[in-house]
């Protein structure tokens, strides 16, 4: 039988700066593929939106394949069975692919496929696809890692690939999976193309107004540069990014570099400990909260009765993205208002996000929630957010066009109307406050506060720190040699990226 290398394209789905493609090459003909594994697909993090998106990213990549010789292989299934269909075929040599850091699902499926590929002899070979590491890692190297990586050059695609004969396959039918009824017009087209076309765009219109109108729910629509999709899905790599920024030394250019640092330092974390899918960073906070499916409803339809949060989650219905503050207050509000379980909550979020990146969003769920005991607990006032981000209640009445005639003044808290008006009021077609917004503030504070205050908490919240917390080698020098776990703990604070 004839040798092959498989390519196994995962969420690299692109042919430029792809290692795994380059090194693939080397040795024999390839063939390349992605596989759409209806179990994964399955989960309630995964939706119609991002099924969309990978749909067009996949095909755009089929394209860009063809046009070298070899069109991408698409198969739906599970991936043993698929890779044992090809073996049956051609000599396996090798499988290539990057390292993925995703679900616990597809951490257990690399798991089986490893030792599939040992028990045939074939050698799997993965290459990063950020800068996140496997193994034993000392954090206080990390940030020299993760520059030496990010800095190598980057890889031209090959100009040609031979052609093997196979059935190169097409894209599963929709009504294979359990999607529910998911319109996301608002969002942006997935591949290739549509990512150079969104890049270009950014550093050429829009990267000098980025810090500036970061936090802004409605212009940072325009202003971030939204490749957060791209880099999640591979249709690019943070090299690329890194790459054009910098071209243009300024504090906004520093500011987009300091998040693609952020964004590899949460995803080692959940490489690190798979478990933090579902299992909280510290036990202490285990099952602290209950399940309430018609508040978790209300507050993923955005029907909370508070106009900013319900804008929010609106428009993130919408357009499957919204700003990293607003993430953080949407989570914070139904962790700490609504005392709901982050599991429960992150999971409606995770299928909203058509950028939804694991390692990323559910450190950050568990940051929202108080779980991780190593960062400061935020439980966000949507009214005061929406008063700083929102004054004019433009956002809002955009959104929530039940309160489109209120007067500004009282378009953050429009229950305020009764006391002067109730006749007013009550012709709002508005849902009334679903929780009282400081009593909840206030009891979540106290809850937490209990926790920490039970013997042996800061113990094990120092070895959490010692595991994952961000920091440098300078900074951690200057930490005294005699210093409680407490006090240690804080210096999170200091020393995040």
């Amino acid at each position: 039988m004839k040798d092959i290398n498989i390519l196994w394209f995962k969420k690299d789905l692109r042919i430029d700066d792809n290692e795994a493609l380059l090194e693939s090459l080397k040795d024999c003909d390839i063939l390349p593929i992605y596989i759409f594994e209806i179990e994964v697909w399955n989960q309630k993090t995964h939706s119609r939106r991002q099924w969309q998106f990978c749909k067009e990213s996949v095909l755009d990549l089929r394209n860009s394949l063809n046009e070298l010789g070899q069109p991408l292989i698409i198969k739906t299934g599970k991936v043993i069975k698929i890779f044992e269909e090809i073996s049956s075929k051609f000599n396996i040599k090798g499988i290539y692919s990057h390292q993925e850091t995703g679900d616990w699902i597809t951490y257990k499926r690399d798991q089986e496929v490893k030792l599939w590929a040992s028990s045939k002899k074939i050698i799997w070979k993965e290459y990063l696809q950020f800068s996140v590491f496997r193994g034993n890692l000392n954090r206080d190297n990390w940030s020299k890692k993760w520059r030496k990586n990010v800095e190598r050059e980057l890889i031209k695609p090959p100009s040609y690939i031979n052609p093997i004969d196979f059935d190169i396959g097409d894209i599963p039918e929709e009504k294979i999976f359990p999607f529910e009824k998911d319109e996301c017009p608002g969002r942006l087209k997935g591949g290739r193309k549509n990512e150079i076309k969104r890049m270009q765009y950014f550093f050429k219109e829009k990267l000098s107004s980025y810090s500036k109108n970061i936090s802004s729910p409605e212009k940072s629509f325009d202003s971030c540069s939204r490749l957060s999709p791209y880099i999640s899905w591979g249709c690019l790599s943070l090299r690329e990014i890194l790459y054009n920024s910098n071209l243009h030394k300024n504090n906004n250019s520093k500011m987009l570099k300091s998040r693609l640092t952020w964004h590899c330092h949460f995803i080692q974390k959940l490489e690190s400990e798979p478990e933090l899918e579902f299992q909280d960073f510290h036990p202490y906070f285990k099952n602290i909260r209950k399940k309430k499916a018609e508040l978790l409803f209300l507050w993923s339809i955005g029907n909370t009765g508070f106009p900013f949060i319900d804008a929010c989650m609106r428009s993130l219905n919408f357009n499957g993205w919204i700003n990293f503050r607003m993430r953080a207050m949407l989570m914070s509000f139904a962790s700490y208002n609504l005392w709901l379980p982050w599991q429960d909550s992150g999971s409606e979020l995770a299928n909203k996000f058509i950028d939804y990146e694991p390692g990323i969003h559910w450190n950050q769920c568990q940051m929202q929630s108080g779980t991780t005991s190593i960062n400061t607990n935020r439980i966000y006032n949507p009214i005061k957010q929406g008063k700083d981000h929102d004054p004019k209640g433009e956002f809002i009445k955009k959104w929530v066009p039940e309160l489109k005639n209120v007067y500004d003044n009282f378009i953050h808290e429009p229950w305020l109307m009764s006391n002067f008006n109730s006749e007013e009021y009550a012709k709002l077609d508005y849902i009334k406050p679903i929780v009282d917004i400081h009593k909840t503030s206030r009891e979540a504070r106290q809850k937490i506060k209990e926790i920490t205050q039970k013997k042996g908490y800061w113990d094990i919240s120092k070895k959490i720190y010692l595991k994952h917390g961000s920091r440098k080698k300078t900074a951690i020098n200057r930490i005294p040699k005699k210093v409680t776990n407490k006090k240690l703990i804080q210096y999170e604070l200091n020393l995040g990226l």
